[in-house]
């Protein structure tokens, strides 16, 4: 008897203290009791039945405790390069802030018999923002983004500020408003985080840059449209004249897209009235310390409006990848001759460590290497070679602009993903005509950067 009511104890002690995945376990040894005759079948069906529920309220107290740290744990907070993170359980709400942080310093040798041999050697903060963007409701996007280190042409202020909608039925189309940059020109679309070269090729000088417009887009793997209306600047001043408005569309195909192979095609095409204002195309040499510029068209007068044209195409394959682009743009003047402006670069980059340029068909443009093997731990990064020829003229009629042609060989390391160092040579091989006629430069310039 006293064995029977020491088993039976044991038997009701453990259905009140065991946890609910135990519940197997505790049925298990009740039957073997009552098969070996120590319990009674009274006896069995009083415990397992105290024993079951006992098991269903530890599930009710287990997911009420789940419950409750949910509700206070509502959002995941993760750090990705030094930025942070935050997003809802759901995924309906993210955030996430970041930046960049880029400093240059350069040194210039120049031919002292040219005219205006004026590059000073020198350092510069080339870019320091910061950001904020994220979703509401998962189909509502924004972003927030500030310069504190812009100067001259690319002043500090808001670079961007815009929403966004992409819910529709159709795959990839998506909407969004604010000041943004247009859809024209593969290099322009790249953030200067990702570029091959410190500096974008001399081309820029024709660059759509950013406007307050409307935009909509179809982003699909293999092909991508873009079209928008636009008006001014987001830091154009106001005054007694109307200002600028412009269309802007860009299409592209990628008949390969994979990772580490890719073809890729576009077509471009930037429309801009300036209501008989004025317009100015100048370029560096492909650097940004002096703030001299090798080829300058004065302010051109009397412009009624322009139309920018551009065709594109890069090539990935495992650690090679290329890139080029043609642009030209055409001038309607009131009162005096009509102008066309052109150029265009050839680049080509190597990696010599197993990685490759990645790429994204949302918006169609490379986005930022993550080395395959980081530094440390063995690890050596990611380590590129690159090299670009590169030209603009912009001499037509009575207009002695210059024409500027330029190679630059550059050498990119990757430590870890955010992190990046290059060095830069760039030879000036002529100048022919403007300001700066049979000017001939070498430029070395290195950058520090950090994108988070």
């Amino acid at each position: 008897m006293k064995i029977n009511k020491l088993a039976l104890a044991a038997a009701v002690f453990m259905g009140g203290s065991v946890s609910a995945h135990a519940g197997s376990e505790l049925t298990t040894l009740l039957m073997l009791l009552h098969e070996n005759g120590t319990i009674s079948d009274a006896q069995y069906q009083r415990v397992l039945a105290e024993a079951k529920a006992t098991e269903q309220k530890t599930i009710a107290q287990t997911e009420d405790i789940q419950e409750r740290l949910d509700k206070a744990t509502n959002v995941e907070v993760n750090v990705n390069k030094g930025g942070l993170a935050v997003k809802s359980r759901d995924g309906n709400f993210t955030t996430q802030i970041g930046g960049r942080m880029q400093l240059d310093s350069a040194w210039y040798g120049e031919d002292d018999s040219a005219a205006g041999s004026t590059l000073g050697d020198g350092t510069k903060v080339r870019r320091a923002r910061l950001y904020i963007k994220g979703t509401v409701n998962k189909d509502w996007f924004y972003k927030f983004e500030y310069d504190f280190a812009g100067t001259g042409d690319t002043r500090k202020g808001i670079t961007d500020i815009w929403v966004g909608y992409n819910g529709f039925d159709f795959e990839g189309l998506s909407v969004k408003a604010g000041h943004f940059r247009d859809p024209f020109m593969l290099q322009d679309q790249i953030s200067d985080n990702n570029t091959q070269f410190t500096e974008r090729a001399s081309i820029d000088a024709f660059t759509a840059s950013r406007h307050i417009g409307v935009m909509g887009s179809i982003d699909r793997k293999h092909w991508t449209t873009a079209l928008g209306v636009f008006g001014d600047k987001a830091n154009t001043n106001g005054g007694s004249d109307d200002e600028g408005w412009g269309l802007g569309g860009r299409s592209t195909w990628m008949p390969v897209n994979e990772k580490g192979s890719l073809v890729h095609l576009g077509l471009a095409a930037n429309y801009r009235s300036t209501r008989g204002g004025e317009v100015q195309f100048k370029q560096q040499p492909e650097t940004n310390i002096s703030g001299v510029n090798f080829v300058d068209t004065g302010k051109l007068l009397d412009v009624d409006s322009y139309l920018t044209l551009g065709a594109e195409v890069a090539l990935v394959k495992n650690r090679f990848s290329g890139q080029a682009e043609y642009i030209r743009t055409q001038l309607e003047r009131d009162t005096t001759s009509d102008l066309t402006f052109d150029g265009w670069y050839a680049q080509t980059g190597w990696f010599l460590t197993q990685d490759t340029r990645p790429y994204t068909h949302k918006g169609a443009k490379f986005k930022a290497v993550k080395p395959n093997s980081p530094f440390g731990n063995g690890g050596i990064g990611a380590w590129e070679l690159a090299l670009r020829y590169s030209t603009i003229d912009l001499m037509d009629g009575a207009i002695n602009g210059g024409e500027m042609d330029n190679v630059t060989l550059g050498l990119n390391w990757f430590p870890v993903a955010g992190l990046r160092f290059s060095a830069n040579y760039i030879k000036v091989l002529e100048v022919e005509g403007g300001a700066h006629d049979n000017e001939e430069a070498d430029i070395m310039q290195l950058r520090g950067q950090w994108a988070f």
